[in-house]
């Protein structure tokens, strides 16, 4: 088994190698120590085709109910499933052929990882810690872009999520702030909840990590927000910069 960072160097090597030994190519391997990734990563589902539809429909499953049974999973249990049921969801209207694939892929990264699950350490010292990131307009039926967000108390997971923009935007960083003012809803509930209930009495201030730069400066200046290429996320803005 080859593992390399491009697939370019993975031709190149090929290549060298069977100058040496006697090999086969096997093409690219699905099943690592008995576990596969949910879906194939920088692959996207597509829209589907009549043929595929056509191709899907003897099979005369319920889609819908399916996906509705690992999201179920991906909500409680398992969020290393979530960006792969966002993906499913997309797809209940329309299923076809390749749909029902990428659902069974799915069915056997769980079957390889059944004993793998969240940790909560008894004495875990970290307090909340919250972590957020969105591409750039990924979905391409639409170019909306994906959040992903989670929070992890105690070094454990307590709070994970991904969805799909509900507006079209033209810089990374508005999409980044998007995500982080859907976060910031979500950290108010959490750090409420938890002086609630007793769990933290002083909250200490929250760290959140975020990979945009420009996304970080902004948040953390002090002068008026005058960004006009930013404007119209004005309000989302001063309600993270508020948090901050």
């Amino acid at each position: 088994m080859t593992l390399l960072s491009y697939s370019k160097n993975v031709t190149t090597f090929k290549e060298e190698i069977k100058k040496e030994f006697d090999v086969k190519d096997f093409g690219p391997a699905d099943l690592i120590l008995e576990t596969s990734t949910p879906l194939v990563p920088k692959k996207h589902l597509r829209p589907v085709t009549d043929e595929e539809i056509e191709s899907f429909k003897p099979l005369k499953v319920n889609f819908r109910s399916a996906v509705g049974s690992i999201n179920y999973l991906s909500s409680a249990t398992c969020p290393d499933l979530a960006h792969a049921v966002s993906s499913l969801w997309q797809c209940l209207e329309n299923t076809g052929i390749q749909h029902w694939k990428s659902f069974l892929h799915v069915l056997r990264y769980l079957k390889g990882c059944q004993e793998l699950s969240i940790i909560y350490p008894r004495n875990g010292s970290e307090g909340i810690i919250e972590y957020s990131n969105a591409d750039w307009g990924s979905f391409k039926a639409t170019r909306r872009s994906i959040s992903r967000y989670l929070a992890s108390f105690k070094g454990g997971l307590v709070m994970w999520k991904t969805r799909k923009q509900q507006s079209v935007f033209t810089l990374t960083a508005k999409a980044e702030y998007k995500s982080l003012c859907n976060l910031t809803s979500e950290l108010l509930w959490l750090t409420q909840w938890t002086a609630e209930v007793g769990i933290i009495n002083n909250q200490s201030p929250i760290l959140i990590w975020n990979d945009n730069q420009s996304c970080i400066n902004t948040a953390n200046s002090d002068s008026n927000f005058n960004n006009k290429r930013m404007k119209h996320a004005n309000i989302q803005l001063h309600f993270f910069r508020e948090a901050v």
